[in-house]
Formats: C-alpha cells, sequence, structure tokens
C-alpha cells in the first residue's frame, strides 16, 4: 500500500501543479514568430508583394503630380509670397527703421544745436540788453552834465549881460 499510495500521491501532485503561465508564453511568442516570419518571409519574397509596392509606388507618384498641378494651378490663381519676397520685404523694413533711427537722431542733434544756440542767443540779447542799460545811464549822466554846463553857460551869459566886467575879474583870478 505504500508504493500505491506513494503512486497515487505522485499523480495527484502532478495534476495539481499550477503551470509556469510565462514559459508557456515564451513558448507560444518563439512559435508564432517562427510561423509568422516564415509566411512574411514567403510573402516579400513573391511577385504578388513586388506588384503591390509598385503599384503603391505607381498610385503614390500619381497622386503627387496631381497635388503639383493643383498647387501651380492655386498659384497662377492666387499669387503668395515666395520666402524670398519676404525674405525681401523684411531687409526693407529693416532697413526703413534704420533710417528712421538715423533721422531721428539728426533731428535730436538738430534741436540740441538750436537749443544752445537760442541759449547762446538769449544770453546774448542779455548781454547787449546790460550795455544798453549802461548807455543809457551814462547818456543820462552826461544829459544831466550837459544841463548843468547848459544852465552854467546861461547863468555865466546872463551874468555877462548885466555886468561884463565881473566875469573878467574872475577869469584873471
Amino acid at each position: 500500500m505504500s508504493e500505491d499510495t506513494k503512486s497515487t500521491k505522485r499523480n495527484y501532485e502532478d495534476l495539481t501543479k499550477v503551470p509556469d503561465l510565462l514559459e508557456l508564453w515564451k513558448k507560444m511568442y518563439f512559435k508564432t514568430e517562427e510561423a509568422c516570419s516564415g509566411i512574411s518571409k514567403e510573402f516579400v519574397a513573391s511577385k504578388t508583394f513586388v506588384d503591390m509596392l509598385d503599384q503603391a509606388r505607381d498610385q503614390y507618384l500619381s497622386h503627387h503630380k496631381l497635388s503639383e498641378q493643383f498647387l501651380d494651378q492655386y498659384y497662377d490663381n492666387n499669387p503668395v509670397p515666395s520666402k524670398k519676397d519676404i525674405a525681401r520685404v523684411a531687409e526693407l523694413v529693416i532697413a526703413l527703421e534704420d533710417k528712421v533711427d538715423n533721422l531721428d537722431i539728426q533731428i535730436m542733434d538738430n534741436i540740441n544745436i538750436m537749443a544752445k544756440s537760442m541759449l547762446k542767443l538769449v544770453d546774448s540779447q542779455q548781454a547787449s540788453r546790460d550795455e544798453a542799460v549802461k548807455f543809457r545811464e551814462e547818456i543820462q549822466n552826461l544829459n544831466e552834465k550837459l544841463d548843468y554846463i547848459e544852465a552854467e553857460l546861461k547863468r555865466l551869459v546872463q551874468q555877462l549881460k548885466s555886468d561884463p566886467e565881473t566875469i573878467s575879474h574872475e577869469e584873471t583870478m
């Protein structure tokens, strides 16, 4: 009984073992890969595959040619600027910006020069005004002296008319 029980136990243990799923998956994968790669190799080597590739190429080229024709027709009807056109416009804009910047600098320089000239003119006018005031004061002083001299001359003339001898005595003294 011991041998019978041992053998049944072994059979039972063999039946109750959990299969290794990873190992089963690997076996299935490699067998499937082998079968698929064999079929793929046969198909790629066949004349049918080459004919299919030729047909796909021809369809692509005809579609490409048709697309180019449509684009050419569209561009003829609706002119769109090219990269060169856009680059040229960008260059013109940059050149214009440079010219505007240069004009701005020149205008600022001219304004500064004009401001300095005006300041010099104001200073010159102030100096001229000061000189004119001094001249007026000197002329006023000269007028006062002339008035005094004239008054003295009139007095002397009056005195002379009234008493001519007194003046001659005063001159001799």
